[in-house]
């Protein structure tokens, strides 16, 4: 057998995997992704990454520097900025269990990458936990 077409065959196997590995369930495309900064010196950063799923929209966020075991919110706020949001979540997320989140919410990726959401992760799941994360969707 040629040994340029198993190489070329083996580099296509190799980049199929790693590019379904950064996918959500069931995607097959690896999504748009935006980073989250921390907030409130909580030491927490990670990233939320969007998948289209027609005029719905998959949400992934994967956080570092949470405590272990700690259960903590997920929201997404409306507001231009991390620092000028409105008072009420627009959307409940499912909980951060282990450093990932993952909930499908009613709007398009597009809306969601307006310039007019965030995503905040808070220290905690009771109410009144202080934000630990938060990332700007543009």
């Amino acid at each position: 057998m040629n040994p340029r077409i198993v190489a070329a065959g083996l580099l296509a196997a190799l980049t199929t995997a790693v590019a379904s590995a950064q996918g959500y369930p069931g995607d097959t495309g690896a999504g748009v992704e935006r980073g989250m900064q921390q907030l409130n010196d909580s030491g927490e950063v990670g990233t939320v990454t969007l998948f289209r799923r027609s005029v719905r929209t998959a949400i992934f966020v994967v956080m570092h520097g949470v405590p272990p075991g700690r259960v903590e919110s997920v929201r997404v706020y409306r507001g231009p900025d991390c620092d000028s949001l409105e008072s009420s979540p627009r959307y409940f997320l499912a909980d951060l269990k282990g450093g990932v989140s993952r909930t499908e919410v009613a709007l398009s990726e597009d809306r969601l990458l307006s310039g007019n959401y965030n995503v905040v992760v808070f220290s905690g799941n009771r109410p009144g936990a202080p934000a630990a994360a938060c990332g700007h969707l543009y």
